[in-house]
């Protein structure tokens, strides 16, 4: 079997096992203790637990989720140079879950926006 099959099926695999429905994909990922940002294709929930979940794959670059599937930057080994894209349907349960997200359906898992430290005032003196 070729890198990028292997890859696909085992990113297929990974996204099954998330649930069969979007409340068990949440409930998945908030188990797994991640937070992502709504509407952003690399830190949406998917591609952070993805990135988590295969991270130590050197052939993964990124992992971007769109509405309906997903596209890994792929590096060849051994010189890891780029090699494409690979492209990913999302199962339906993970697409209804990518769209609920996105609408802030799922605020368990949203990560929290930083809070701005205050700004230091020079006074005069």
């Amino acid at each position: 079997m070729s890198d990028h099959r292997q890859l696909k099926k085992q990113t297929v695999a990974l996204l099954s096992e998330l649930g069969t429905g979007p409340d068990q994909v949440a409930e998945s990922l908030q188990a797994a203790g991640v937070h992502g940002i709504p509407k952003d294709s690399r830190s949406c929930a998917v591609a952070l637990y993805l990135r988590a979940s295969m991270g130590a794959d050197p052939r993964i670059r990124s992992v971007r989720v769109g509405p309906c599937s997903l596209l890994i930057d792929v590096a060849s080994t051994p010189e890891l140079r780029p090699a494409g894209r690979l492209s990913v349907q999302l199962p339906k349960p993970v697409r209804q879950f990518v769209a609920a997200f996105d609408a802030r359906r799922y605020p368990t898992i949203i990560r929290p926006k930083p809070v701005a430290a205050p700004s230091s005032v020079v006074g005069a003196g």
